[in-house]
C-alpha cells in the first residue's frame, strides 16, 4: 500500500483551486521558504498523526483570500484528501493478504478488472463565532465514488480511527532537538515494538526473581539501610492516608513493562571499551542515529508482517503493524554537516524501498536537491496573485523517444540545483557566463546571492528542454548564446534554431514570424548566405532580445571580451608567454621579434605572419566552417590570441587573470553592448519580482 496523491483546498497556504501533490517511494517538497512546504505536511498529518492534538484544526489552518481581512471573513471550508493505490495486488507473494482485508470494504474501482485504490478524506468548516476560535467541524470519510466524479453524500462513508491507524505518520519537523527525538522514539515505537514481544513465562519469571535479588542486594548496604529506615520514620509523621502507609526503597522495578519503558540503546568502541550514550553524541550523529532507529522498527514490523502473512502459529511478536509507514522529514539539512548529508539521504532511500514504508522530504537546501532524483521532486511556489501554494511537477523530455535528451537535461538539472530556488535564472553556454556575468550584474548593484539569480551552463545544447522546465515552473529566465557566425550552425542556423525552440515551448509562431514566411522558405532559413555588416542578421538577434534571447556576436563571449578588453588579456602574459611565429627572429635577438605581439604591431604585412592570422581563422571556424569572410581584418587578427587564450588554455582560469587587471569602472563602462542590455532586462526583471 502507498500514497499515491495528495489533494489539498483551502487548508493554511493553499487557496481556492485543488492543487494535487503526486507521491513516488521517496518525494521530495522543494521550494524557498513560506511556499507551503510544511502546510503539506501538516495536511497528511491532519489525516494520519497518532496525536489527536495534530489531527484537530484551528482558525489558522483555514484559507485567507488575499484580498480579505481576517475580521471580514464569516465562515470557510476545507477539505485534504489522500488517494492511495496497492501495488502488492499486481505482484505475487502473500503482502496483498496482509494489507487488503483493512480496507476491502472501501475501494473504488473504475472498470471491471480495473486496479482499485482508496480515497480517505477529511473535510472541516469554520464559521465566525462569539468565541476568538469561531465554530470548527471537522468529518473524516472514505469516499466511494471515482476520481472523475462529483462527491455525493452517499459516496461518503465515515472512516473510523481504529482503521486509520493502521497508517501512520513519523513526522520530523525543521526546528527540532534530536534528542527528544529519539526520546520520543524509545517511548511510542520502540516501546510498542518490546511491550509486544511474546515473552515466554520462564524470561518473565527469571526477570522478576533476578530484580527482586538486586534490590535486596541494595538494601543490605548499611548507608542504605539508614537512609530506608529514616524515610519510613519520617513519612509516618506525615501520611494521613492508609494507601500510602509503609514508604519504601526501590532501585529497579520489578515488572516487566517498567523495565522495558527504561530500556535504551548504548555503543560501545572497540579500542577503549567505554560504553557511550545517545546525550553524548552531537546533533548531527542524533539525527542519523533516529533516522537508523526508524529504519530499524520499519525492518522489524516488515518481519511480523511477514510472520502474520506465513500464518506462522508461534510468532515472535503480539501486534498487528501498521500496513503503512510515512516518514516525513522537513529540512534534514538541520544539525548535519555537509558530509553527513549523502548518508542522510542514502538512509532515507533505503526506508522508501520497503514495501511498508515511503518517505517525504521537504528541504530548500541545493546539496540534498542535488542528491535526489529530480523526477521525484515536487516544485512548491507562492502564487502573488492571490497569495496561495502552487505544486509543479518537474517534466523532463520522453525518455523513450530522446533518451540523450532525457539524460543530458536531468544531470544537468542534478549539477545546478540551485535554479529550483532562484528568482530569475540565467542561462549560458558555459563556463564563461559563470564567471563574467556575476562579476558585471555585481557591479551594477545586483549581487547574485542577495538576489536569487541562477547562471547555469547549458553548453548551447537542449535550450527548449530548460525553457519548458522553467515555464512550468514559472521562474523567469533569460538566455545568452553564443551567436557562431561562420561556425557550423552558427549565424542564421543559430537565428532558426532559437525560432524553433521557442515554437516549441508554445510562443504562438505569427509573434516571432511577423514576416510572410512559407515552411518551405523557414526551412531553408539556415542555407541563408552570410555577408558582412549583414543588418538583416543583426535586425533578428535585436528581435529575439524582444524573447529574452540575447546573443554573444559574431563569435562567442570569449571573443567579445578578447575585442573589448584584449589589451588586458595580453597584460597577464609574463616572460616568454604567448602566441608566436616557431624559429622567426633569431637567437641573436632573442625571440621577440617572433612574438605575434610584435609582429602585429610593427610588422603585419608579413607573410608568415598573415598565413599564421589565416590559419587560426580556420581554427577559430573550426571544421567545415567558413573563411572569415563576415569578420574585419582587425577581428581576424584577433584570433591568433583567441585561440592561445581559449582553445588552448583554460577558459575560466584566463578570465579571473584578465579581471584582475580591470578596473571596474573601465569594466562597467566598457562591457560588450549586449551584455549591458541583457544586465538592464535582469534588473527590471527583479523590480516587477521583488
Amino acid at each position: 500500500m502507498k500514497i499515491r496523491k495528495l489533494k489539498i483546498c483551502r487548508f493554511r497556504c493553499f487557496g481556492d483551486e485543488e492543487e494535487t501533490i503526486q507521491f513516488d517511494e521517496l518525494t521530495s517538497l522543494i521550494g524557498n521558504n513560506s511556499s507551503g512546504k510544511t502546510a503539506a505536511l501538516q495536511a497528511l498529518l491532519k489525516l494520519f498523526s497518532d496525536n489527536s492534538g495534530d489531527r484537530s484544526f484551528q482558525r489558522s489552518d483555514f484559507y485567507l483570500p488575499k484580498n480579505l481581512k481576517s475580521a471580514e471573513m464569516t465562515e470557510q471550508n476545507l477539505y485534504i484528501e489522500a488517494v492511495f493505490n496497492f501495488p502488492e495486488l499486481k505482484a505475487e507473494g502473500e503482502e496483498g493478504k496482509y494489507v487488503v482485508p483493512v480496507f476491502f470494504e472501501h475501494f473504488v474501482v473504475e472498470e471491471p478488472g480495473g486496479v482499485p485504490y482508496l480515497r480517505i478524506r477529511v473535510e472541516a468548516s469554520w464559521e465566525k463565532g462569539n468565541n476568538a476560535e469561531g465554530s470548527i467541524e471537522n468529518k473524516i470519510y472514505y469516499i466511494l465514488c471515482a476520481e472523475d466524479e462529483e462527491i455525493k453524500e452517499e459516496n461518503k462513508r465515515s472512516a473510523n480511527r481504529h482503521d486509520l491507524d493502521k497508517i501512520i505518520m513519523v513526522y520530523v519537523p525543521a526546528v527540532r532537538d534530536p534528542s527528544k527525538q529519539l526520546r520520543n522514539v524509545s517511548g511510542t515505537m520502540m516501546y510498542r515494538i518490546m511491550e509486544s514481544i511474546n515473552w515466554s513465562e520462564e524470561i518473565k519469571t527469571s526477570v522478576d526473581t533476578k530484580v527482586g535479588e538486586l534490590n535486596e542486594a541494595f538494601i543490605q548496604e548499611s548507608g542504605v539501610s539508614i537512609l530506608k529506615s529514616a524515610i519510613h520514620t519520617q513519612w509516618k509523621n506525615y501520611d494521613a492516608d492508609y494507601r500510602y502507609t509503609n514508604a519504601e526503597m526501590r532501585f529497579n522495578n520489578t515488572d516487566m513493562n517498567s523495565i522495558l519503558k527504561k530500556s535504551e540503546v548504548v555503543f560501545s568502541p572497540s579500542v577503549t571499551g567505554k560504553k557511550y550514550g545517545i546525550d553524548d553524541m552531537g546533533d548531527g550523529l542524533r539525527s542519523l542515529f533516529y533516522i537508523s532507529m526508524v529504519d530499524s522498527i520499519l525492518e522489524v514490523e516488515n518481519e511480523i508482517r511477514k510472520e502474520i502473512a506465513e500464518g506462522k502459529e508461534k510468532r515472535s511478536f503480539n501486534i498487528t503493524p501498521p500496513v503503512l509507514t510515512i516518514v516525513a522529514v522537513e529540512e534534514p539539512e538541520n544539525h548535519i554537516s555537509p558530509h553527513l548529508v549523502g548518508k542522510l539521504i542514502n538512509k532515507f532511500k533505503d526506508i522508501s524501498k520497503r514495501e511498508n514504508a515511503q518517505t517525504i522530504i521537504a528541504t530548500h537546501s541545493p546539496a540534498i536537491v542535488k542528491r535526489i532524483d529530480p523526477e521525484n521532486i515536487r516544485y512548491l511556489r507562492m502564487n502573488i496573485d492571490d497569495l496561495s501554494t502552487k505544486v509543479k511537477i518537474i517534466k523532463f523530455p520522453s525518455k523513450e523517444k530522446h533518451e540523450d535528451k532525457y539524460k543530458y537535461v536531468k544531470e544537468a538539472v542534478q549539477a545546478y540545483p540551485e535554479l529550483y530556488f532562484a528568482k530569475l535564472v540565467v542561462l549560458g553556454e558555459g563556463d564563461s557566463e559563470e564567471i563574467l556575468i556575476p562579476k558585471l550584474l555585481e557591479l551594477c548593484g545586483s549581487n547574485i546571492d542577495s538576489s536569487g539569480i541562477s547562471v547555469v551552463p547549458l553548453g548551447g545544447r537542449h535550450v527548449n528542454h530548460f525553457w519548458r522546465l522553467l515555464n512550468d515552473l514559472e521562474i523567469p529566465f533569460v538566455t545568452l548564446l553564443d551567436l557562431d557566425m561562420e561556425r557550423v550552425g552558427g549565424g542564421w542556423g543559430r537565428i532558426k534554431y532559437v525560432l524553433s525552440q521557442l515554437m516549441d515551448i508554445g510562443v504562438p509562431r505569427d509573434n516571432l514570424l511577423q514576416v510572410t514566411f512559407t515552411d518551405d522558405q523557414f526551412k531553408e532559413m539556415h542555407t541563408w548566405k552570410l555577408v558582412k555588416g549583414d543588418t538583416n542578421l543583426l535586425a533578428w538577434t535585436n528581435f529575439l532580445e524582444g524573447f529574452n534571447v540575447f546573443f554573444s556576436s559574431p563569435l562567442d563571449l570569449d571573443f567579445m571580451m578578447l575585442e573589448c578588453f584584449s589589451h588586458c588579456y595580453k597584460d597577464i602574459l609574463e616572460g616568454n608567454e604567448g602566441p608566436y611565429i616557431q624559429g622567426k627572429g633569431g637567437k641573436e635577438k632573442g625571440k621577440e621579434k617572433g612574438k605575434i605581439s610584435y609582429i602585429e604591431v610593427n610588422v603585419p604585412s608579413d607573410k608568415e605572419y598573415v598565413a599564421r592570422v589565416a590559419n587560426d581563422v580556420h581554427c577559430t571556424l573550426k571544421e567545415n566552417g567558413g573563411d572569415g569572410v563576415t569578420y574585419s581584418d582587425a577581428q581576424k587578427q584577433l584570433m591568433v590570441w583567441y585561440n592561445y587564450f581559449f582553445l588552448n588554455r583554460g577558459k575560466p582560469s584566463t578570465h579571473i587573470l584578465a579581471l584582475s587587471k580591470i578596473n571596474d569602472a573601465e569594466l562597467k563602462d566598457n562591457a560588450p553592448e549586449v551584455l549591458k542590455r541583457m544586465i538592464s532586462r535582469i534588473e527590471k526583471f527583479l523590480v516587477t519580482i521583488e
